[in-house]
């Protein structure tokens, strides 16, 4: 199942019902699979060889006392059997309503939500919801056992009121001594107590096999998913690389909005390019298709003239260096964080370089294990480091391996306007020779690139220098007007041009 995560496509895990068929595989499927194996299994295996025990037992004291206590046993065994398949159905109706408080529960017991609960009050406010939509799921629950009471009340006490039957048959043999007190003490024990357990057990496998059978629906389900396209690609990764997009248009699956409406730009080897736009104007879904999370529904994507998916996915991986807003901050070791940006690669000296690239040599040194060192709270003795540092960490993936282009995606929005004005400067840099992408809403990064990309309602609406579009007087003019006392210090205090 974690080789099919791998390969599967990245949409799936922006599509609500994809997300219903992993989480349901996972979950029922792997919980199905160990009540199978081997739980029932040594279950019915053990209650075969004590049931021929009873029913060795039950016939030598009489040989009808074998079927007045089998036959209502099997009778209702078969409707538990056919209810197993019912309840299934119900089952699928309650997953959203599971979902919704699941999630929430996430949100009361996991260490980075916590301080925003303890200083805005969260907590009481997060329970109570969580326990109404606990509360809600539990009335469909008994709705579900209410509707089904009556069927419930007549097929699960046939055994019990068999029990009784044949309690009375015994006592009917006691006392007119057809059997003696031991034989009718033992024997009305063990009908009262264990009896139709064992029996039951003897068939648990394949009772029950009929709601794990359809568990396993979502086993297939998830497996049949679709994933990233091999086809013929080549793992080569050329040393300088064009980006083009032509007339791209995209839409997130199952949603009616277009994001990108026929986006078209170029971008030279080597070339530094600031792309700007208000939120919600698609930059960062651009990001994802120009990564290869997602396909373009129309047009194309080509790297140095071919199709981005004629790389491999392996190719692209070591072609694009990309540091997001919502990078990922892993409890492994200060060395291991980094090396997730290349895993393929084991040189020291490209490492030391990444780190040092990155700005981050006097932080490894003040590490109690230097590179080594644990990071995050989840494990003893693990550290912390502040938001600037994990930034900076972020950005060391993306140079580890000598990566030919390099994506900056709103990384800095955390920070204030000086900060990330120089953190982009930093980044320019180090990055001198490489096909460079700027991704921002602010404009710390546009003076420092050779060009800039305005983007609005899912297309390019200006190109050009800093200088020229500001002369325009158009949609980025007015964003550099509206911002450009945020980027000027003086004497220490940040003040307006």
């Amino acid at each position: 199942m974690l080789q099919k995560i791998k390969k599967m496509k990245y949409a799936h895990f922006e599509d609500e019902r994809s997300v219903e068929i992993i989480e349901k595989a996972y979950n029922r499927s792997e919980t199905s699979a160990r009540h199978m194996f081997p739980m029932y299994v040594t279950w019915t295996l053990s209650s075969m060889i004590g049931a021929a025990g009873v029913i060795i037992y039950l016939a030598h004291v009489r040989w009808w006392l074998v079927l007045t206590v089998v036959f209502p046993w099997a009778l209702e065994t078969i409707q538990r059997a056919k209810d197993n398949y019912n309840i299934y159905d119900e089952l699928e109706l309650y997953w959203k309503q599971e979902h919704s408080y699941g999630t929430l529960a996430n949100f009361l017991r996991r260490r980075e939500y916590l301080k925003d609960n303890k200083v805005f009050g969260l907590s009481n406010y997060l329970t109570g919801t969580y326990r109404k939509r606990l509360n809600a799921r539990n009335k469909q629950y008994e709705g579900f056992f209410f509707k089904h009471l009556r069927e419930v009340i007549l097929k699960r006490n046939i055994t019990k009121i068999s029990v009784l039957l044949n309690i009375f048959l015994l006592l009917y043999l006691f006392l007119h001594g057809q059997l003696d007190v031991g034989m009718f003490i033992a024997m009305t024990l063990y009908i009262y107590q264990s009896v139709y357990e064992t029996l039951t057990g003897c068939i648990i496998f394949f009772a029950a096999s009929g709601m794990h059978i359809n568990f396993f629906e979502y086993y297939d389900k998830y497996l049949n998913l679709s994933e990233d396209d091999a086809g013929e690609c080549t793992d080569d990764v050329p040393k300088n690389i064009s980006i083009e997009f032509k007339d791209v248009w995209f839409r997130y699956p199952n949603t009616q909005r277009d994001i990108l409406k026929g986006l078209s730009f170029r971008i030279e080897p080597g070339e530094r390019i600031s792309l700007v736009g208000e939120n919600g104007e698609g930059k960062s879904t651009m990001t994802k298709l120009l990564l290869g999370l997602f396909v373009p529904d129309r047009g194309e994507i080509l790297i140095n003239g071919r199709p981005l998916l004629s790389y491999s996915s392996e190719a692209r991986s070591r072609m694009f260096g990309a540091v997001f807003q919502d990078f990922a901050k892993y409890d492994i070791s200060f060395r291991e964080n980094i090396q997730t940006g290349d895993i393929a690669s084991n040189s020291e000296e490209a490492f030391q370089d990444a780190v040092k690239k990155a700005g981050l040599t006097e932080v490894v040194e003040a590490l109690p294990n230097g590179a080594d060192t644990m990071l995050g709270r989840e494990f003893e003795n693990g550290i912390d480091l502040s938001g600037g540092q994990w930034q900076r960490i972020a950005m060391a993936r993306a140079f580890l391996g000598d990566k030919p282009a390099l994506i900056l995606d709103e990384p800095t929005s955390q920070l204030d306007p000086i900060a990330e004005s120089d953190l982009y400067t930093e980044f320019a840099d180090m990055s001198a020779g490489r096909t460079t992408i700027f991704i921002t809403h602010r404009l710390a990064s546009t003076m420092i690139t050779d060009r800039i990309l305005v983007i609005s309602d899912g297309k390019i609406a200006e190109n050009g220098p800093h200088d020229e579009l500001v002369k325009i007087g158009g949609i980025y003019a007015q964003m550099y007007e509206a911002q450009k006392q945020w980027y000027v210090k003086s004497e220490g205090q940040v003040t307006a041009v």
